[in-house]
Formats: structure tokens, sequence, C-alpha cells
């Protein structure tokens, strides 16, 4: 597998707690607009839309263009900075008791279209093409691709090596996480280790790793002045497999036209086992095979009728809750699509009833997480998970350092992406 440093945008040290912010599609447009009250935040930048009124639409290509004078801004006030060498870095991610260690390098976007970086979800073509009318204006990939390796216990030992010298920054982000980055000494020993991996695994970022496919397509033989080679790779921090953690991805729901609480309970009741939880026990599925459900102001345990099937995609729960419940009885067919299902990664599940009590949805449904191993086996396996399958926690924080392809200099965006 072939990886490459980069010479990174990076924010200084004591600016990195105040420029930086939580992933572009991890919050909702109030949310965003939050972060973008501080000028130095980083949401400007990925989520430009915020400098708007509600009413502008975001896919215009003025607010592409605001994203780049953002970031612009951000790099003539020193705010980010270019590191001089291209480079590899050490990223850390600690919250509590839990630790995971990446490395910061380039990957090339012919591995990722051969199949070589394997991915386990589709994409939607409109969050898609939005990330590349991003990349674009911007001239720069603005946030890294989660990607894993397994079973890699030299590259474990290689990151604490580097983790022994003084970081880059180290700091405390509101929601708990410390982030700490480190320069990298000897890149020929990560160049040697990644010799001998023939397979990458996307965990977070499949969007990102499409839009990036799609733009080193439109300049691989365009006139816009470019970086040849950096325009045909895109950023990406892997991480061992082993310290990863995935949290449940919950799903909410509508109701088709005419059905009621009373009736989507007979039929649940008849797809599998359904009963009151207690209490005491609370409604977090204690293990795969079962879930939780707030319907009619009442949480109740659903196990699904047992599996038949040998196939790994079969046996997952976020496939198992799709053929027994949100098709057969709620008539969501295409959960990428029908506007009558969301998502809730990483919550409690007095999030999902408030959901539901506040009329957000009609009924909600508290998952068991998918396992790094079954996301392993299906992406091994060549197969496609529904959408929203996994919740990794932490994120990597964005504004943090950014790859650059294009000069400081602005790119028109085609008018055809």
């Amino acid at each position: 597998m072939r990886i490459h440093p980069f010479s990174a945008i990076r924010t200084p040290a004591h600016r990195a707690s105040e420029v930086s912010c939580p992933p572009y599609d991890v919050v909702d447009r109030s949310e965003a607009a939050l972060f973008a009250t501080k000028p130095n935040n980083f949401m400007r930048v990925i989520r430009p839309e915020v400098d708007f009124p509600v009413e502008q639409d975001p896919h215009s290509p003025e607010v592409y263009q605001r994203g780049r004078e953002n970031f612009d801004s951000l790099v003539e006030r020193k705010l980010m900075t270019p590191d001089p060498v291209a480079r590899f870095y050490v990223y850390r991610q600690s919250r509590g008791g839990h630790k995971q260690s990446g490395l910061v390098c380039c990957v090339n976007v012919e591995d990722y279209r051969r199949g070589e970086i394997r991915r386990h979800e589709l994409t939607r073509p409109d969050k898609e093409l939005d990330r590349v009318k991003h990349m674009l204006a911007v001239g720069a990939h603005c946030e890294p691709v989660l990607l894993t390796v397994v079973g890699q216990t030299e590259l474990v030992r290689q990151l604490a090596r580097d983790m022994n010298h003084r970081p880059l920054f180290h700091f405390a982000a509101k929601d708990g996480v410390t982030h700490t980055l480190w320069s990298v000494q000897e890149s020929d020993a990560y160049d040697q280790i990644f010799q001998n991996i023939d397979r990458m695994y996307i965990a977070d970022g499949h969007h990102r790793c499409a839009a990036a496919s799609r733009v080193a397509e439109q300049l691989r033989d365009g006139t816009v002045e470019i970086e040849k080679d950096e325009s045909q790779r895109f950023p990406a921090v892997i991480f061992p497999a082993e310290e990863l953690v995935i949290l449940p991805y919950h799903r909410l729901a509508r109701f088709a036209v005419g059905q009621s609480c009373e009736a989507v309970e007979r039929e649940l009741a008849a797809a599998g086992t359904l009963e009151p939880i207690d209490e005491s026990v609370g409604p977090a599925p204690a293990s795969s095979g079962e879930i939780g459900i707030f319907l009619n102001q009442t949480w109740w345990r659903f196990r699904f009728p047992p599996v038949t099937s040998d196939c790994v995609l079969d046996r997952l729960d976020v496939v198992r809750i799709s053929n027994t419940i949100l098709a057969p009885i709620l008539g969501i067919t295409d959960e990428r699509t029908d506007p009558r299902v969301s998502f809730l990664g990483g919550c409690s599940s007095e999030d999902l009833s408030a959901a539901v009590l506040g009329g957000r949805c009609d009924v909600a449904f508290a998952m068991y997480p998918t396992s790094i191993d079954e996301l392993l086996n299906v992406a091994q396996a060549g197969l496609i998970m529904p959408p929203k399958s996994t919740w990794f926690d932490p994120k990597i924080r964005s504004g943090l350092f950014v790859h650059p392809f294009a000069p400081r200099a602005h790119v028109e965006l085609p008018s055809n992406p």
C-alpha cells in the first residue's frame, strides 16, 4: 500500500482549540451555526452556508466561494500555517481510559478506485457532489478520511516511538476528547510497514473518498493550476482496527399514511418477540439480535427471529431491522433516499424518546452497535452495509491539518462537476 507525506496547512498549537471543530457531517445547520459564531472557527470553512441567511441555497457557488475566502482568511492571519516540508504525523485521541493513535498521511485515489482501500457503504449523490464542489472551491481536502488496518503490531509500535517526542499540539476539546499531534521522525519506517499491507478499510468518510476520486478525475488532465500529484491523493488518518470504538447508530421513522401506533405494535408482535422493558433494565440492547423500540410512549424490547442465512450481511442488526421492520411494516424500502427515516448516532435513549415525544418522528429504534469485526467481514466480502451502520467515536477533529492540492488562488468551479 502506498502512503505519502504531505505539507499540511496546520493550526498553531496555541490556536488549535479555537480554530478546530467537529466534522462537517455530524452537526446540523443550527449546531454548525453555533460554532460559526466564533469568527476563527473552521466550521465557517467546511459549512460556509452558516455565513448566509437560512433561506440561502447551501449548494450555490457563492456559498462554496465563501468557504474558500474563510479558509484564505485563516491562512492570511496565520491561524493556519503551511508546513514548510512534507511529512507524516501521528495523531492521538483520548477520552477517559480510551486512546487511539493513527498515522496522518496521504493515500492514492487509484488505490481507492481499485478496491485496495475497501468501502462498506454506498454514497448519496447529493452529499458526494456537495463535497466535490467544496474541494474544488477551496483547492484542498479540508478533512481527512478515517481508514483502518488489521493486525499491524509493528505499526502500533512505531506510532508509540514517535509519540515519545515533543508534540506539535496537545489540547482538550469541550466534548472531553484530548487531541495530540506529533511530527514523525523517521518516515522510512512507515514506508516499510505499509509495503507489507495490501488492503485498508474505510471506517468513516465514504463521501470524502468518493468526492476526492471525482475531483482527481476532473483535475488529472485539466488546465487548472494544481499540484498534479497532490490532486491524485487525499488525506487520511490510519488507525489500527483494534483501537477503534463503534457506537450504535439509531433509527427514527415516520409511519406510512394511515398507520397508527396500535397497528404498528401488532405487526411488530407478529414479526418477532415484543415485550415491555422493565425500567430497572433500561432500553439499550444488551446484545446483537435485539433492539429497543420507543412506540406509543413506551419502551419495548424487540428480538429478531432467527437468521437462517450464512451471509455475513444478513446477520447484521442494521440489515435485520430493514428486512423485518422498516420495509415490511413501515414501507421504507430505501434508507438512503426515503425522507421518512433518519438517524441519530452515539446518542442516549433519552434523546431517542425525546425525538418521538417532540414530534420529530413516530417511532425510535435503539440499536446495538455494529462491531469492527462485522465491518471488516462485510468489506472483505465486497458487500455493502445499509447507510449509517457505524458511528465511530471519537471523530477526527476538523481544522487541525488540511491537504492543499492547488495554489492559494481562486479555482473556478466547473459548470458540471
